[in-house]
C-alpha cells in the first residue's frame, strides 16, 4: 500500500487539526500504524471506511494485541505491582489516572470505554511493571536507550506539533494544558514549564516558547531519566502523540 493511494481518499485540506499536521503526513503515519484514521476530523464516515477498507488486514492487529497483552498479564498479582507502577490496586481490578481520565483495568479489560490505541499502551505500561523511584532527571528522547531511532518522529509528530498548536492560540492551549492535570513548574528557561503524568510514574515536562520577531514558537518534551523502565521508546512515542491528540480536541 502506498501512502499516495490513501492520501487521494483524504480532504487534502491540510488543516493541521491532526498530530501530523498535513494529509501526506498523516497518510504516511496510517500507514506506519502511528495515527487512527479517526483523527482526521474532516474525514466523513464513508471516507473513514473506504480508508479502513485499502488498509485493515485480516483480523485487526490492535484488537489481537489488545488481547495478547490481556493473556500476558493474566497472571500478574496486581497487588504486588500496584505501587511500583503508583496505581491503586483490589483483587482483580487495577485503577490508574491516563491523561486526567480515572481508568478501571482488570484482566479481562477495561471498565471504561476508550480509543484502542490508549487500551495498548496502558497494558503495555502493567506488562511492564516498573518499580524505579523517579529521579528528578530531565532528559530528552533522544538520549534515552533506543531513542535516537525515532527522535525525528516524535520531534515531528509531538513537539513540532505542540509548537504549532500553542502558537495558534496560547491561551486556549493553556487551558487545555491545565485540564489534563498539568502543573507548572519553575527553573527552565522557557517562557511556560509544565509536568504532566500521562500515566502515573510517567511524567512529561513540556517547554514551551511563544513566538518572537525572530523564531516562531517551539515546544521541547523531557521525561524523568527512569521511564524507559516503564515503557519503551515505541510506545513513549505513541504516548507523546496521545498526549497531542487529547490537547488537539476543539483546537
Amino acid at each position: 500500500m502506498n501512502p499516495l493511494d490513501v492520501y487521494k481518499k483524504l480532504p487534502k485540506k491540510n488543516c493541521a487539526k491532526c498530530s501530523a499536521g498535513t494529509c501526506m503526513a498523516f497518510a504516511v503515519q496510517l500507514l506506519r500504524r502511528l495515527v487512527p484514521i479517526s483523527e482526521c476530523v474532516e474525514l466523513d464516515e464513508q471516507g473513514q471506511k473506504e480508508i479502513e477498507s485499502m488498509v485493515s488486514e485480516p483480523g485487526d492487529w490492535k484488537e489481537r494485541r489488545v488481547q495478547e497483552l490481556l493473556r500476558e498479564i493474566s497472571g500478574s498479582k496486581f497487588s504486588a505491582i500496584a505501587e511500583g507502577l503508583g496505581v491503586t490496586a483490589k483483587d482483580d481490578t487495577i485503577k490508574l489516572r491516563y491523561l486526567g481520565r480515572d481508568i478501571t483495568v482488570t484482566h479481562s479489560g477495561f471498565g471504561e470505554t476508550m480509543d484502542i490505541f490508549d487500551q495498548l499502551l496502558i497494558l503495555m505500561y502493567i506488562k511492564t511493571a516498573g518499580n524505579k523511584p523517579l529521579t528528578g532527571s530531565w532528559v530528552a528522547f533522544r538520549d534515552l536507550k533506543d531513542g535516537l531511532i525515532r527522535s525525528d518522529s516524535f520531534h515531528e509528530a509531538c513537539e513540532m506539533t505542540l509548537a504549532r498548536m500553542f502558537g495558534k492560540d496560547q491561551d486556549s492551549f493553556l487551558e487545555k494544558i491545565f485540564e489534563l492535570g498539568s502543573k507548572e513548574v519553575k527553573g527552565f528557561p522557557a517562557k511556560h514549564s509544565f509536568v504532566i503524568n500521562p500515566l502515573p510514574k510517567i511524567p512529561f515536562l513540556i517547554l514551551l516558547w511563544p513566538r518572537d520577531e525572530e523564531f516562531d514558537s517551539d515546544c521541547r518534551i523531557l521525561f524523568d531519566s527512569t521511564v524507559t523502565g516503564y515503557i519503551d521508546v515505541e510506545a513513549l512515542l505513541y504516548l507523546g502523540m496521545a498526549v497531542v491528540r487529547r490537547l488537539a480536541v476543539n483546537q
